[in-house]
């Protein structure tokens, strides 16, 4: 019992390590490739030889069918002969003479023809002329079939002979037996053809044939006498099976399953999947190959035998099977030897060194840096194990600067309490001297400092946006002797409270003065538009009625790195508003310019609506 407890557990323990492992994913990974393999070649080889042997029979079957279009098409050529001859038309002109000089006339003429075409005696059993207006009728017939005397009269009481009249020169009935030959019973194939007066637009007489069988049954045996193969034949809705040399009487159909014909080769051809019932009334699938004949209603079907393609794709498999076996097993065996030696060790220092570098130690570990594949991915974590820190260091710089560049402001060098203090004093100076604009742009100045000294990465609401373009325009107002004039235009009061980054129309107010309205050396005037859209999001136009700008500097504009050409706020450029606002809202939102020249530019601004806490101070309309 210890021993057999010992040996499970030695064998579990064998079964955990990698090289158990390895050898039980090789040979899995061989038995899979070998069902695949198996698998791919059976559909690849039965689907390869299904179409060769399906072409083989449709190439076998067009010259059969061209065999037998031949055959009809001999007696056909005979029966047209004898509808255009002249004697044969006097002969069914005339009433019955007494010296019968056309009816030999007509006989003649038929015989010659006859026997001059080799062909004939074994296609055409029996042909008669008639003539409406006589009794008396020209008959070719082969010996074995003359067993009575035939008239006129016995041809037109015939059974089918009304039928045959409503289809002239058509194959109407299909195959019947003989109805003139009492020794024994021959199929044969009633056709009934007119013969028409020469130069009125009535018959006169008619041609009875009587077509052997053997014009079908003849090729079929010269040609495709092939071992268990069937062959069907529709004429004009009657279905035929050749069996032992004739056609009998076909009374099952065809259930079509799947239609395949995109694998013939010629386009007349239709190839199909039917189900039909055999001998012991059990439904068989079967595949049929159907070609039409030049003979109108006439198709001849082929049931092709798969039996000895499903030997032959067997043999060929079992021959496939046995060498992608015998060789995946010895590919298996070495390949599970020499990754076990190759694999396991360094796998097992690699994890070791991972656990290391997971309890904090980044140090270089030579001993992982083997010559090869897996010493390349040892030395690839050594180099990661020492650049990890430095990676993250530089990412946190990276990102502290791009946020540098992206939100970056002037600050004041100068002290603000200082400049506080000293605007102040200059403030109470002006009011004293009784010099109120001095006092004015002294407030707004120390306005802007204040807001500039506190920082330029914060959001602050439209409002207070407002307030502070509102102490920069003082100043420029000043500045200018009030040639220019800013105006607001809120469409809602609610949208003051919308957040908005620090100092960003200051820049769009400032390139309006500076290269909107300056050059053009006369006054000018800015409107700043506040509206919300359809969708909720919040559009700010900045519109001057300065020089306007080309299409082309328009198209630039946004993304030029020139800084705007004020001293104060140089470092703030409408491209670098443009991409603050896109790193703060998204891709979606920031600046879009329109502008024609000599007319005007507006530069619009697109943010989410984000509700911030907003404050009276200036009331703006």
């Amino acid at each position: 019992m210890k021993k057999l407890t010992a040996i499970k557990n030695k064998l579990h323990r064998c079964f955990c390590t990698i090289r158990a492992r390895i050898l039980l994913c090789t040979f899995s990974l061989i038995a899979l490739i070998c069902v695949i393999i198996t698998s791919i070649s059976y559909f690849l080889v039965l689907d390869n030889l299904r179409q060769n042997l399906i072409q083989t029979s449709e190439t076998r079957l067009s010259f059969l069918c061209e065999s037998i279009d031949a055959n009809v098409s001999n007696v056909n050529s005979f029966i047209r002969a004898c509808q255009i001859s002249t004697k044969v038309i006097n002969f069914t002109k005339e009433k019955e003479p007494s010296d019968n000089q056309a009816k030999r006339e007509a006989h003649d003429f038929v015989m010659e023809n006859y026997t001059a075409n080799a062909a004939l005696p074994s296609q055409l059993i029996r042909m008669v002329i008639i003539g409406k207006s006589r009794k008396d009728i020209v008959q070719v017939v082969e010996p074995p079939y003359s067993s009575i005397a035939i008239s006129a009269d016995a041809i037109r009481s015939l059974p089918y002979f009304e039928t045959l009249h409503e289809h002239m020169e058509e194959i109407a009935t299909g195959v019947l037996p003989d109805s003139f030959c009492t020794t024994k019973e021959i199929p044969m194939i009633p056709v009934l053809y007119p013969i028409e007066h020469p130069y009125k637009a009535e018959e006169i007489g008619y041609i009875f044939t009587e077509m052997s069988t053997s014009v079908i049954t003849s090729p079929v045996r010269n040609y495709l006498s092939e071992r268990d193969s069937r062959f069907f034949f529709y004429m004009n809705g009657h279905l035929y099976q050749f069996q032992n040399e004739t056609l009998v009487p076909y009374e099952n159909t065809f259930e079509v399953v799947d239609d395949q014909s995109n694998l013939a080769l010629n386009p007349d051809t239709h190839i199909q999947t039917v189900r039909i019932r055999n001998e012991l009334d059990e439904l068989e699938t079967l595949t049929i190959i159907t070609r039409p004949l030049d003979t109108r209603g006439w198709h001849i079907v082929e049931c092709v035998d798969e039996s000895q393609l499903i030997e032959d794709v067997f043999s060929v498999l079992f021959s496939i099977v046995l060498i992608t076996i015998a060789a995946a097993s010895c590919i298996g065996v070495f390949l599970s030897w020499f990754l076990s030696r190759t694999v396991n060790v360094p796998v097992k220092q690699l994890q070791a060194r991972i656990r290391r570098i997971e309890n904090g130690d980044f140090s270089r570990d030579l001993s992982t840096e083997w010559p090869h594949e897996l010493g390349d991915i040892g030395k690839t974590i050594n180099d990661l194990s020492e650049n990890v820190l430095l990676l993250m260091e530089q990412r946190i710089e990276d990102e502290r600067q791009k946020r540098e560049y992206e939100y970056k402001m002037l600050q004041s060098q100068i002290n603000p309490h200082f400049l506080y203090n000293t605007l102040n004093s200059i403030k109470w100076m002006a009011t004293i001297q009784n010099s109120p604009g001095i006092a004015e742009m002294t407030t707004s100045l120390s306005r802007l400092l204040k807001d500039i000294s506190k920082g330029a990465t914060n959001l602050v609401t439209i409002k207070h946006e407002l307030d502070l373009i509102n102490d920069y325009f003082i100043i420029q107002q000043y500045r200018y002797g009030g040639t220019i004039t800013l105006t607001f235009h809120v469409e809602d009061e609610a949208l003051l409270s919308c957040q908005i980054l620090k100092f960003t129309l200051q820049p769009l107010v400032e390139n309006a003065i500076f290269h909107g309205i300056e050059p053009k050396g006369t006054a000018g005037s800015i409107v700043i538009h506040i509206y919300q859209d359809e969708t909720g999001d919040i559009h700010i136009d900045v519109t001057d009625d300065g020089v306007g700008m080309e299409p082309e500097l328009t198209a630039r504009l946004l993304h030029m790195e020139t800084p705007a050409s004020s001293s104060f706020f140089k470092e703030i450029g409408v491209s670098n508003v443009h991409k603050r606002l896109q790193y703060e809202f998204g891709e979606q939102y920031g600046l879009s310019i329109r502008s024609r020249k000599g007319s005007f530019t507006t530069i619009s601004i697109l943010l989410p609506f984000r509700e911030g806490k907003t404050y009276d101070k200036t009331d703006y309309r």
